[in-house]
């Protein structure tokens, strides 16, 4: 499977930052069936440092900011909506914020040369203005970098962008495609790559970090909000296939006919138009998660989305790395995890 990935010899250090916690949002915003009981959705706020032996830090993702009245009154009218569509209650925890966690780990906020955010969304972009101004800040294609209050109507604010380099990137002309994804090679020696994920908001980007010779991590960002989204698919059958009474048991009250020994569908769906939804464009999301489903399901893929709540308690956090994911078998340890009870999936929020 990761022949579509070309070889190298250079890797990078990837660090997992919990930064904070989605207590509860609507989930029938993000995937159906909703079962009673379980409307509400739950989960980490993942964001990852990655750094290169030469060629320096980035930050992929910020998480939240913890002084949210600062968000733009835009944003302020999504928490509105939130708690009219059954609730709502996010916030950074004290001490959590990718920045003081950076900070307490010891790492000088000077020292990360780049800001890259998989979409421009509150619980991803973060404080930025905490970073000098020689941090640059990198965004996907389509990405709106308008400001409030120049713009009454923008999500991000003045000092999101202002005095700091921005580079929006291009795939148009990318000659390099990963699982038939157009992708970027950040640091031009094939150790991180940027792939070009659109649907769940413009300019989603995600990444994957080669973190030995021959084992990746992929930064899902919002490509999918729970994994079940995009597992389980021909491609998982045929390479980490999900054990049939697991399924069987996980999806009984579901009464769904495709969900056999041989599952071939993902467990839940992305809510299709005219529900309401997180996704802007559904068409988009679909291709972009069948694409990513082939490395979902590649044994030397490890996949992390940002708010997969089945990822805490196995996958080592900040300070520590995730470099030695495989030999530690936490992919086997989450692949179906969300099907298990307490699995930080179950039901499905």
């Amino acid at each position: 499977m990761t022949s579509s990935i070309p070889s190298s010899t250079s890797t990078v250090t990837v660090r997992a930052i919990n930064a904070g916690t989605i207590n509860f949002l609507p989930a029938s915003l993000f995937f159906k069936p909703i079962l009673p009981g379980y409307e509400g959705l739950s989960g980490p706020v993942y964001t990852f440092l990655v750094e290169h032996p030469i060629k320096g830090r980035v930050m992929f993702d910020l998480g939240m900011r913890k002084d949210q009245e600062k968000y733009a009154p835009a944003v302020q009218g999504f928490f509105d909506l939130f708690r009219e569509l059954g609730g709502y209650d996010m916030g950074a925890d004290a001490g959590k914020t990718a920045s003081e966690q950076l900070v307490k780990g010891g790492v000088d906020l000077g020292s990360v040369d780049a800001v890259i955010w998989s979409h421009t969304h509150f619980d991803h972009i973060g404080d930025i203005s905490l970073f000098p101004s020689a941090t640059e800040l990198v965004v996907g294609p389509g990405t709106d970098l308008r400001t409030y209050p120049e713009h009454e109507d923008a999500h991000l604010i003045e000092s999101d962008t202002a005095g700091r380099k921005v580079t929006e990137l291009s795939f148009s002309n990318a000659t390099l495609h990963i699982a038939d994804l157009p992708a970027l090679d950040y640091f031009g020696d094939g150790s991180f790559y940027v792939l070009d994920t659109p649907g769940h908001h413009p300019g989603h980007i995600s990444g994957l970090a080669r973190v030995t010779p021959t084992t990746f991590v992929l930064l899902g960002g919002d490509c999918c909000h729970h994994v079940g989204d995009i597992r389980p698919t021909a491609h998982h059958r045929s390479l980490c296939p999900c054990p049939a009474p697991l399924l069987h048991s996980a999806t009984a009250s579901l009464c769904k006919s495709h969900f056999s020994e041989i599952a071939s569908e993902p467990l839940l769906k992305i809510p299709p138009p005219p529900a309401a939804s997180v996704y802007k464009d559904y068409d988009a999301t679909m291709r972009s998660l069948g694409r990513l489903a082939r490395l979902d399901a590649d044994p030397d893929v490890l996949m992390i989305i940002a708010h997969d709540g089945t990822v805490p308690g196995v996958v080592e956090e900040f300070p520590a790395n995730v470099n030695g994911w495989q030999e530690k078998g936490w992919k086997d340890k989450l692949m179906w995890k969300f099907l298990e009870k307490d699995g930080g999936g179950w039901r499905f929020g």
